[in-house]
């Protein structure tokens, strides 16, 4: 009764709509923050966080409110499953294999440097590629 189940991405209750209504009202948080948001995505991580952001070519102090609406789907759309492939990979001790921006040195796509950098007010560390994540 106290548990949301339809926020957590790997329940079989969560929702999707109710994640993009929650979205829609934190238009001046960076999406960094909004993935960690427990209340919206509750299980997704740093490194999913790190991981989704790469693959959406987003940056970490990207404004919610700027998105599109394909956007902010897409985040949903990814975050859960980029969790449920992270928790494969995981029991299947192949995690760090399908890292693509986590922990490099070198941006995969376009061979440029991967900064790291503390963002947002939960002050995680972020890998991201400043020429591809715009």
């Amino acid at each position: 009764k106290i548990y949301d189940w339809s926020a957590d991405v790997m329940s079989p209750s969560w929702d999707p709509e109710k994640a993009l209504a929650k979205i829609q009202k934190k238009s001046k948080e960076m999406v960094c923050d909004l993935l960690l948001d427990q209340a919206i995505f509750a299980g997704v991580g740093n490194i999913i966080k790190n991981e989704v952001l790469f693959k959406l070519r987003l940056r970490p102090e990207h404004r919610t409110g700027d998105l599109t609406l394909r956007q902010k789907k897409a985040l949903i759309a990814e975050a859960q499953d980029y969790t449920w492939k992270f928790f494969y990979w995981k029991r299947n001790f192949e995690l760090k294999k399908h890292w693509q921006i986590m922990r490099k040195k070198i941006c995969p796509r376009c061979g440029g440097p991967v900064t790291r950098q503390v963002t947002g007010h939960r002050h995680r560390l972020s890998h991201f590629c400043k020429h591809c994540q715009k």
